[in-house]
């Protein structure tokens, strides 16, 4: 990853997330975003350079800001959307009041209902 990047770390094994995170990943290449994605359930190195465990990456997703500041969640997504078009006006809208708070919570459900979700399914 050069320093010029925001490094997203993703959980490949839920689909969802897998989904979301390759469509994003095909999107952010197509425009030279500077974004890169890496699947942690592939890359599990990823995990120790972040600082981070497995368990914490299929609960949220998270990013490496080029700055080095680790992210998880919806200001994880707020960024990667941010430096990637279409979603440039969604990212930079959730990194503002009173949306960083809305986007936080929603995402907050939302994760746990996919882990709830992925653990009944035997994923882990």
């Amino acid at each position: 990853m050069s320093a010029a990047n925001i490094e997203v770390l993703y959980n490949g094994v839920c689909p969802v997330c897998r989904a979301g995170a390759c469509d994003l990943e095909r999107r952010a290449a197509a425009a030279r975003a500077g974004v890169i994605f890496t699947d942690v359930a592939q890359h599990s190195d990823a995990l120790a350079r972040a600082g981070v465990t497995l368990d914490d990456v299929r609960l949220k997703l998270h990013a490496i800001t080029p700055n080095g500041a680790l992210l998880h969640g919806m200001p994880a997504v707020a960024v990667a959307w941010a430096a990637t078009p279409p979603y440039r006006w969604l990212g930079r809208l959730f990194q503002r009041w009173p949306f960083t708070w809305l986007g936080a919570a929603g995402y907050h459900i939302t994760a746990h209902v996919l882990w709830t979700w992925n653990r009944a399914c035997g994923r882990w």
